[in-house]
């Protein structure tokens, strides 16, 4: 096992070695109020899809047990989809880029959405104008002064036991990874934050006006230098700095150590709080923590030379802004945290809509709000799931097979140590199938799959070089069921074995193909045609190019019939009735009749959860509003041992939309519902604060509703799990339980050492 790096380990013992301090006294009845809000995700860039995309189906091969770990037991640098690469473990330094941005004067009153003011408003706000917090308030984080040199020691400290930005990620990848890179000075907007922040839009998620706050930040902070006397060349030679990093691979050369015109790491800092705890003085008008890509729509037309793919030049420095990240003045390391993961391409494991299981378990749920006691919450994160350190490269594991008796010692979970933080063990996989429609002709057809972040191809070489002078066209019949305006299908063509790829003209159901692709759903099969004239005398790639966005998605898209034609001359006609005949299917399949089906690999990993490292904030962070707006009350989670289903099946973990079932859920060891005094339940987050299976008792807690105490009992350790005669989902908590294939797998808790720091578990057949 990889040991710790002294700095590193040094960061973990000074954090073990600090005091949690205790919860403050219950406070008097008020109105209770909900926790802080979610930030609705706005939706994805293409680009940033597809790498999700190609991360996933790379991921896949780890739960099936067909991508082997590296000598040291994690994942490899980068893998090989099909023709393109995707990067997995981040193993590097990157510089970071900060601005603090502060409010303008100028309020937009004239421009109207749906017949109202869309902007509106009061001029700014500037930085430290966010009122001091009340005395009954023991959650919110103050400074008298948020300068420049404090967020420096919020993001990039390196002082042992500090929690910085920097740390957190040191620790959580045990070394392999780090930062570095140098906040500006407070810089003015032109205008108010409404004009940026307004949630008056058509679009899903967030409005596309928030892409101007990187804009108007960048150039201000362009400016402010030049006004000091820097020279164009002297601010690009620094911005340089910070482009030493390919996140897409933009020349698909499987090389991500290079620069590709943008800034690496953007982080605007806006004045204010954000909307994430309710906006401040600016309520609705204030920007919601998130990350994003600026004008992304403009790929194509914007961006640096050889890599258009939107964004806003930073001045004229030469360097553009796309992928960037935004938060407010007085959020903590744990809500940059939780963005820098996004950044990274870890996706959200919380809810959109309502509850599931994972809550203070995961910093890419709510484990971004925790605390070290008053005026703290959101200042100190938790630790990463095991899933999003594995996709990172940051996670030692071991394996084992579903019902395959193998015992492991597993150590913490939050650092490496030497032995293993986690054991992956391999499930059968889950079969999905989908109706569709019937074949155009036959008894079989192709289909793209279904489900979020697709980017699916299907994919042949067609010998045109007999075709000079002729016309040339490809034919098919064509089914679909996509979420209009977000979900396409495209037919695409290369030149250059693969490398690039540009979308090709046509018709369907006798009306020209949009500029973005087919989109929506069809009223049963429609003709395709698409001319392929360009490429007579010469030979040419083409595809089927079915993609999705990160949330609602239909059945996808259905193929037959296909012809290629030269003049009078047939080259191909395919029905999918003879295999693959010549196509390269990267998640595409022939199906029988109308049923599409797909394997689904799964897995689960077992992980020792404890109170060290950033995992000491488990017990002192969690908290509940159970007496009034301003005042919470703090409760620990319980150290053990965590199982968490991973089930490739699903993309998100939005449970509402499929209860006890999610892209990656933790297994609560004691579903059964935990009630308020009144008999109502208690909110979810509580509900799992004592998930983790252990041979000792949960702690004993007391929570509030409105005021009243609810008790809840110390309760005896679960040692054992088994997914054939064990029950974890509740019809009273549909959405927190999960629903456990069965495997006949039983993981047991052996043994605990005194200090947790070492827990031995055995898997097992089910008895």
């Amino acid at each position: 096992m990889r040991r710790l790096p002294a700095v590193v380990a040094a960061i973990s013992l000074a954090l073990l070695a600090t005091p949690a301090l205790a919860a403050p006294a219950a406070p008097p009845p008020a109105a209770a109020r909900q926790a802080p809000e979610l930030s609705p995700a706005p939706p994805s860039a293409p680009l940033e899809v597809q790498r999700q995309s190609l991360r996933r189906q790379a991921l896949e091969g780890v739960a099936a047990g067909t991508t082997a770990a590296e000598a040291d037991g994690t994942l490899p640098r980068k893998a090989a989809v099909g023709k393109r690469y995707v990067e997995l473990a981040q193993e590097r330094k990157d510089k970071v880029f900060v601005i603090l941005a502060e409010f303008g004067d100028q309020v937009d009153d004239t421009t109207e959405f749906e017949g109202k003011p869309r902007f509106g408003g009061t001029p700014g706000p500037r930085h430290n104008t966010i009122a001091k917090p009340a005395k009954t308030d023991n959650h919110t984080v103050w400074r008298k002064d948020f300068d420049q040199a404090s967020y420096q020691r919020q993001f990039f400290g390196t002082d042992p036991g500090a929690v910085s930005l920097r740390n957190y990620y040191r620790l959580q990848s045990s070394g392999r990874y780090d930062m570095d890179g140098q906040v500006s000075d407070w810089v003015r907007l032109p205008w108010n934050e409404a004009r940026y922040g307004t949630d008056n839009c058509s679009e899903p998620g967030q409005c596309r006006t928030n892409w101007d706050l990187v804009r108007d930040a960048t150039n201000a902070w362009y400016h402010t230098e030049r006004a000091k006397g820097r020279t164009p060349e002297e601010i690009k030679a620094q911005l340089a700095e910070y482009d030493v990093w390919d996140r897409y691979d933009a020349d698909h050369d499987g090389n991500f150590d290079e620069p590709d015109g943008y800034l690496d790491h953007l982080v605007v800092v806006h004045a204010g709080k954000d909307q994430t705890w309710g906006g401040g003085d600016q309520g609705k008008d204030a920007v919601w923590a998130h990350r994003w890509f600026a004008y992304w729509d403009q790929a194509g037309s914007a961006g640096p030379a050889g890599n258009k793919a939107g964004g806003a030049p930073v001045g004229d420095s030469g360097i553009w802004a796309g992928d960037y990240l935004t938060g407010g003045e007085n959020s903590g390391v744990g809500l940059f945290a939780h963005e820098f993961g996004h950044d990274l391409g870890l996706p959200d494991l919380y809810s959109s809509d309502g509850d599931n299981s994972v809550n203070f378990w995961s910093l890419m749920s709510t484990a971004s709000y925790l605390g070290k006691g008053r005026n703290t919450t959101g200042d100190y994160p938790g630790d990463l799931d095991p899933w999003s350190k594995l996709q990172l490269g940051w996670l030692e594991y071991t394996e084992a097979d579903a019902g395959r008796k193998t015992r492991a010692v597993l150590g913490v979970s939050g650092y490496n140590t030497e032995d293993p933080q986690a054991l992956l063990v391999h499930l059968p996989p889950s079969v999905t199938r989908t109706d569709l429609t019937d074949p155009y002709e036959g008894g079989s057809q192709w289909w793209s799959g279904t489900g979020d972040l697709m980017d699916n191809t299907l994919t042949r070489t067609v010998d045109l070089s007999g075709a000079s002078g002729q016309p040339a066209r490809l034919d098919a019949r064509v089914w679909y069921d996509t979420e209009q305006d977000f979900d396409f299908l495209t037919v695409e063509a290369s030149t250059d074995g693969g490398s690039a790829w540009s979308p090709l003209p046509g018709t369907v159901g006798g009306a020209a193909i949009p500029a973005k692709g087919i989109s929506g759903t069809s009223a049963g099969w429609s003709e395709l045609s698409v001319p392929l004239d360009r490429f007579a005398g010469r030979s040419v790639q083409l595809r089927l190019r079915a993609t999705s966005d990160g949330n609602t998605h239909g059945k996808g898209v259905t193929f037959d019939d296909i012809r290629i034609t030269s003049g009078e001359r047939e080259l191909l006609r395919d029905g999918a009735e003879a295999g693959a005949n010549g196509w390269t299917a990267l998640k595409w399949s022939r199906t029988e009749g109308r049923t599409g089906s797909a394997e689904h690999p799964r897995a689960y990993l077992v992980e020792n959860r404890r109170y060290t490292g950033y995992g000491a904030y488990l017990k002192t962070g969690p908290y509940n509003f159970g007496a009034g707006n301003d005042s919470v009350e703090f409760y620990p989670y319980q150290q053990g041992v965590l199982i968490w289903l991973w089930d490739t099946a699903y993309s998100d973990n939005t449970t509402k939309g499929h209860p006890g079932a999610g892209l990656l859920l933790p297994v609560d060891a004691r579903p059964q519902p935990l009630r308020n005094a009144d008999g109502t339940l208690l909110n979810a987050r509580a509900q799992t604060f004592d998930a983790t299976f252990s041979t000792r008792p949960s702690d004993e807690i007391v929570l509030h509703k409105a005021g009243v105490p609810a008790l809840i009992p110390s309760r005896p350790g679960v040692p054992v799990f088994d997914d054939h005669r064990g029950t974890y989902w509740n019809a009273d908590l549909p959405q927190v339980g999960v629903k456990v294939p069965d495997t006949g797998t039983r993981i047991t808790v052996v043994k605990e050492s005194s200090s947790g720091a070492q827990t031995t578990v055995q898997v097992s057949p089910s008895a």
